[in-house]
């Protein structure tokens, strides 16, 4: 684990005041948080993949818990990254999102990607936008000459690595929705991977293209009920996201308040406030976790929101008592900074979060 991404203040204080102690206990955290660790540097420059570390994790059985009973464990996994190496906890969660898919959907899941072998990629944001009333899905089923067809584009999606599966939804030419898979690899797909991102440019994320795409009818369309599949989907989709929130946020906090001296205690009341509200939002995570599949969308969306507000408030602080020191690129609090100017525009972004709940009433 290398100096600058180690937290100096794991273990040194009793459980209820670590806000990086796990969120529920599990036997390989510590393997989780130092994998992260030692690699965040080279991550977050583009030099190594996040799936090196998530293979470790895979071989360890850490990609899919929670597919029944609690999402609790597997949250933990998410959070425990995101508090060393966002761009990897972002990873696993677009991986452990397409084997959600194929969970819901009753289809098998690939051993390769329960092993992370193959990476799994989220192109659902389109049918999440277009079910708020926000937006279209950009991708079409068609029939063509030898059998069923994607064409389209997706504007953003994550590890689009050549490997990878990804799960998407299209339109049929009668106006049905639909649940489809196709490969990375396949005939016809196209990627642009978007380059110089503030954060995260290690994830593999860009523009899918799609003509002409062979889909095998039996075996790739998962569902023609869009509306009970995002419904089915959503809880664990929005509870992983703020697990990641969380645990970027949680690595924040914990770095102001190491630093708070001095000059710096002018912002303890801030400081303060925003860790009640970690607890609070931690608490209900783990609540919602229990049962993820049986919450209102409601209660989810306004979580999700809630912790990426935070987590911009929490690096701000940070930043403020950390001072020049962390205005270094190169240095942990400035990663944060950028991991967190990411939530905003992520899908769900902030827009489409308070539209939603401002709309549900």
């Amino acid at each position: 684990m290398t100096q600058s991404t180690r937290s100096p203040s794991l273990g040194s204080r009793p459980a209820d005041q670590d806000l990086l102690a796990p969120l529920v206990y599990y036997p390989d955290h510590g393997v989780v948080r130092a994998a992260a660790a030692a690699r965040a540097r080279d991550v977050d420059a583009s030099a190594v993949s996040p799936f090196e570390t998530l293979r470790e994790l895979g071989a360890r059985g850490l990609l899919d818990l929670g597919l029944t009973g609690s999402l609790a464990p597997q949250a933990a996994v998410v959070f425990d990254l995101a508090a060393e190496c966002t761009a990897t906890a972002f990873s696993l969660w677009a991986h452990r999102a397409a084997v959600e898919y194929l969970h819901a959907t009753g289809t098998a899941i690939p051993p390769e990607m329960r092993s992370g072998a193959v990476p799994g990629c989220s192109a659902m944001a389109p049918a999440f936008k277009e079910a708020a009333g926000i937006g279209r899905i950009p991708v079409t089923l068609t029939e063509g000459p030898d059998g069923p067809v994607l064409d389209g584009t997706v504007p953003w999606a994550s590890n689009l690595y050549p490997e990878g599966l990804v799960v998407l939804p299209a339109v049929r030419e009668d106006g049905t929705r639909t649940v489809v898979r196709t490969r990375v690899s396949a005939p016809g797909v196209t990627v642009r991977l978007l380059e110089d991102l503030m954060a995260l440019n290690a994830t593999a994320s860009g523009v899918l293209r799609l003509e002409n795409v062979p889909v095998d009818p039996v075996q790739d369309v998962l569902s023609e009920d869009l509306p009970g599949f995002l419904a089915a989907v959503r809880g664990p989709f929005l509870l992983l996201q703020t697990a990641f929130c969380l645990g970027l946020s949680a690595a924040s906090l914990t770095a102001a308040r190491d630093g708070m001296e001095g000059v710096a205690e002018v912002f303890r009341e801030e400081l303060e406030e925003s860790i009640a509200e970690q607890r609070r939002l931690r608490a209900a995570l783990l609540r919602l976790a229990g049962t993820p599949r049986d919450n209102g969308p409601r209660e989810v969306f306004a979580l999700r929101l809630d912790a990426a507000l935070l987590t911009g408030a929490a690096t701000r602080i940070e930043a403020k008592v950390v001072g020049g020191r962390g205005y270094a690129m190169s240095s942990p609090t400035a990663r944060r900074v950028r991991e967190a100017a990411f939530l905003p525009v992520q899908s769900p972004t902030e827009g489409h979060l308070r539209w939603v709940l401002r709309n549900q009433g």
